[in-house]
């Protein structure tokens, strides 16, 4: 009698241990859902804007998974053929799949690390803009708005002569390119001379 009575008691006295365990999991599995479907709302109109792109793989996510201001603009894998203009196209079909949001930033990033900030106003004109702006407009200009992850400006504005200046920001859209993607891709070293397309032959 006393050893059923022993042995009720150490049931009676494991039971209840198990549901905070349960509960710990239910309250964990519940924030990685939050935190999915959260995600869900940047990345499936982006997956869905790039859904005729091939080769290269590009998605769209909150930074750190939960802000709400800031997003991801990720180029996970990059295809032999990729160029430039690709990487363009993708970044301005996104804008224009979340054009009716606004974000404070966009980070440019390589397989998950920062490479620029994209001020967010920009990114939503850009995708305001997409259906009837000259995209070579928008390619040119971009870099006006793009600074580097502590903030300071990337690049500059240009003045002077009209040829000169589309000189320049080509060259400085050619730079952006190599230190957000093209170099880390090549394995070149900071300041390695690449293709106008995107190659490093």
């Amino acid at each position: 009698m006393n050893s059923e009575a022993d042995e009720a008691v150490t049931t009676s006295e494991i039971k209840p241990k198990r549901k905070p365990l349960l509960w710990t999991g239910l309250g964990l599995a519940a924030v990685v859902a939050s935190i999915g479907i959260w995600n869900g709302t940047v990345y499936f109109p982006v997956s869905n804007a790039l859904s005729r792109e091939s080769g290269s793989s590009t998605i769209a996510y909150r930074r750190w998974l939960v802000s709400p201001a800031e997003i991801v603009f990720d180029i996970r894998s990059v295809a032999p053929s990729a160029s430039m203009a690709e990487m363009d196209r993708r970044l301005f079909k996104a804008a224009e799949a979340l054009k009716d949001r606004s974000y404070s930033k966009v980070v440019l990033a390589y397989r998950g690390t920062g490479k620029f900030l994209l001020e967010g106003g920009q990114f939503k004109t850009i995708g305001e803009e997409r259906e009837f702006q000259n995209p070579i407009y928008t390619i040119r200009t971009l870099q006006e708005h793009v600074a580097n992850m502590d903030g300071s400006p990337a690049f500059g504005t240009w003045t002077g002569g009209w040829l000169g200046v589309m000189g320049n920001q080509m060259n400085d859209h050619n730079e952006m390119h190599a230190r957000w993607w093209v170099r880390d891709t090549s394995n070149l070293p900071e300041g390695a001379p690449i293709g106008e397309t995107g190659s490093t032959s």
